[in-house]
């Protein structure tokens, strides 16, 4: 699809505008951790899960963190709004190129509409003039 480039500094101002909105984010993936063999270990009274576990990295360092049902969906919040970041970061990003590269098409026309214009030759315009 062929945008023009003020529509797609619209497009780049709303996907800065949906940017601040987002506050909170979270590095990681979240799964669940179910144990049905704990129960039937401990005569059907221990707890099976299923437990929250999110894991990932910071820079070289991994982390990995047991946490509660509560706080399990705020963490999932908040990786589906880093994922919402990166996505709006990469449409931006692709815009970006595209604005660039409608601006290099527009330089070369006005760059071949001067050479159009003076294409003569210093030797054919001494003998018109």
């Amino acid at each position: 699809m062929s945008m023009s480039p003020q529509q797609i500094a619209k497009r780049q101002d709303e996907i800065l505008q949906c940017i601040r909105r987002i506050r909170v984010m979270r590095r990681g993936t979240l799964s669940w951790q179910v144990y049905p063999e704990r129960a039937q270990r401990k005569g059907g009274k221990g707890a099976v899960g299923p437990y929250g576990l999110w894991q990932g990295t910071r820079g070289a360092t991994r982390f990995g963190k047991r946490v509660s049902q509560a706080r399990a969906q705020r963490v999932a919040q908040g990786i589906a709004q880093r994922h919402a970041f990166e996505s709006l970061c990469e449409e931006y990003m692709e815009l970006s190129c595209r604005l660039a590269a409608l601006e290099d098409e527009q330089a070369a026309r006005e760059e071949a509409l001067k050479k159009g214009l003076t294409s003569r030759s210093n030797k054919a315009r001494k003998s018109t003039g």
